[in-house]
């Protein structure tokens, strides 16, 4: 027998028998059988088990079709790939290109782990080069320059969120940063400019094309954005859509840039953090919505920080971002209060608020002691606005179930009252020509506080017609004299109105303000008319005590409250309860 290890034969690997060699080429069981005894060689079964390929070689030229279809789409795409494809061997050093240096390593690295994909969105304009409206003779650069000086001495006060350099003119502006050079004359224009439609419309372009279609981001961007909201007037919208879509977009860019974790940020990032603060949580604050940007440590940094320049502005950012924050965290405490809590959950809360909003306001008192007139006077209509709130649980019935009629209540109604006629009383005192460059934010708290004086001085006269008190007329006609709604509106509607001199009555429509103003004037003819109905006749001293009163030919006289209590009765316009509400949700904003 030969000393090479064989193989079965064929006839015992079919049978799957044992196979004993007996002599050369014959084995023990096929000589008992008389069957052909037959091997095969090794060399012929490695070729034929080699026809067939194993799995992992299928896996491998797997592979290798897919590398080289990537590297064909690459360079059909006009791409040059970072590194060389190559395919998988049996080597294992051949999985590794020799080429790529610790730099290309590095970013292979960070794009696997990057959660994105695609391509890079663009840093160039999609509008570069194209003419603008100085360019094309809609403005000249004498009234382009004019605008510009007047954004930074007039507007600035109001919101020193975006600063633009003194050594900035406005030509450079408009070529190095088109975008920002049309809010700022957006912005400083006013209502009654005969360009304000082609202005915002070419706004809404930019934001078109540049930021939706191709997704631009940059600072530009975000600071010119900070400026059409800040000023935000046309269109005005039921429900504000545009409105509402700007500051997302805006609060959208803020991530997109870093801004809430970039380190080192410069200063016109920390003035852009500070504004898209400032502007998306006072806005979405009043109509209802939750707050994107929360006050941080990265706030408090910027705040800090933008203390220590010399641009003098930089100082007066705090005293709005200090307001702001607490009126987040007040509506944030009011929206977890149990319902049915009562006076006492009210009481602890509502002091606890005041304390704390007394530390605030010292603090902001002594940060506005060397601010200009225009920053003082906005800062102290966020203040009273925010006195207002400390007032609002008085309005939410749920809170009351047990005792709807406490004192405790009616006196916060009551401060309620007396608080929103001092902010309505303040702005009908601001200077004509800074009602015309009133922010947003204002605009919005004014508002606020239109619906907040009727609804605490109708909710007070419920319950004081509701109960048995024998000066039941008495009380009614104070709370009435104190509201004193209907002239307090029409006297602010005409103060707002002097922003649209000169508008017709379908332009100050399109208008924020314009629409603010006739509706609040709807307002005041509505509002008699629901004092009437909760009031009545309400039966005076006298009739109690069955006292009656009699004219000369021995007639009871019935004792009349008006016109005294209702107001001008004959521009009266009678609405029933559910108009009324939706009147007033649709003005205010409130759910």
């Amino acid at each position: 027998m030969s000393a090479i290890k064989r193989r079965a034969c064929v006839a015992c690997t079919t049978a799957k028998a044992k196979c004993t060699p007996k002599a050369e080429n014959l084995c023990q069981r096929c000589a008992r059988l008389g069957k052909a005894c037959t091997y095969l060689d090794l060399p012929q079964t490695k070729r034929k088990r080699k026809a067939t390929p194993s799995r992992v070689e299928v896996l491998e030229n797997k592979v290798d079709q897919l590398t080289s279809q990537l590297v064909a789409l690459t360079q059909q795409n006009g791409q040059t790939p970072s590194s060389t494809l190559t395919p998988l061997t049996n080597d294992p050093s051949s999985y590794y290109d020799p080429k790529l240096d610790s730099r290309e390593i590095a970013a292979l690295i960070d794009a696997a782990t990057e959660p994105s994909h695609g391509s890079e969105p663009p840093t160039s304009s999609g509008l570069e080069g194209q003419p603008s409206i100085v360019d094309r003779g809609l403005l000249s650069e004498v009234e382009a320059e004019h605008l510009l000086a007047t954004f930074r001495l007039d507007l600035v006060p109001k919101f020193p969120f975006v600063w633009i350099g003194h050594d900035e003119t406005a030509a450079r502006l408009k070529n190095r940063e088109p975008f920002l050079f049309l809010c700022v004359v957006s912005a400083t224009m006013g209502s009654p400019h005969r360009l304000r439609k082609i202005v915002a419309d070419e706004i809404m372009k930019h934001v078109t094309l540049r930021i939706v279609t191709r997704s631009e981001r940059n600072l530009e961007l975000l600071r010119g954005l900070l400026i059409h909201i800040a000023w935000y007037s046309y269109p005005a919208e039921k429900y504000h859509p545009r409105f509402v879509l700007l500051i997302q977009i805006c609060v959208s860019m803020f991530y997109d840039l870093g801004l809430h974790k970039k380190p080192d940020l410069n200063l016109d990032e920390q003035r852009a953090l500070l504004g898209t603060y400032w502007l998306s949580a006072g806005s979405y604050g009043v109509l209802g919505r939750p707050v994107m940007i929360k006050h941080d440590g990265r706030i408090d940094e910027c705040m800090q920080s933008l203390r220590s320049t010399e641009n003098v502005s930089d100082s007066w950012i705090a005293p709005f971002i200090h307001i702001q924050s607490f009126l987040t965290m007040m509506d944030e405490v009011h929206a977890s209060m149990q319902t049915g809590g009562g006076k006492a959950l009210v009481q602890v809360t509502c002091g606890s608020l005041q304390r704390h909003f007394n530390s605030v306001r010292t603090r902001v008192e002594n940060d506005i002691a060397g601010c200009p007139s225009p920053t003082v006077n906005a800062i102290r209509t966020e203040i009273m606005y925010a006195e207002i709130g400390l007032h609002e649980l008085s309005l939410r019935e749920e809170m009351w179930i047990l005792e709807p009629a406490s004192t405790i209540r009616t006196t916060m109604l009551m401060g309620m009252i007396q608080k929103t006629k001092e902010l309505i009383l303040t702005i009908k005192t601001i200077p004509t020509s800074e009602i015309g460059q009133m922010v947003i934010n204002t605009c919005a708290r004014i508002c606020a506080a239109v619906g907040y004086l009727s609804r605490a001085a109708l909710t007070l006269l419920k319950l004081i017609t509701s109960s048995n008190d024998s000066d039941r007329e008495t009380q009614v006609q104070a709370v009435v004299e104190a509201a004193d709604y209907s002239n307090l509106v029409t006297e602010l509607a005409i103060v707002l109105e002097t922003r649209l001199l000169g508008m017709s009555a379908a332009d100050k429509e399109t208008d924020i303000v314009g629409s603010l103003c006739s509706k609040m004037r709807l307002l005041a003819r509505c509002y008699p008319y629901q004092v009437r109905e909760i009031v009545g006749n309400v039966p005076s001293q006298a009739q109690d005590d069955s006292i009656k009163e009699v004219d000369a030919d021995g007639v009871a006289i019935t004792p009349q409250v008006w016109p005294s209590i209702y107001g001008d009765l004959d521009d009266m316009l009678p609405v029933d309860d559910m108009q009324w509400d939706s009147l007033l949700r649709s003005f205010t904003g409130f759910s």
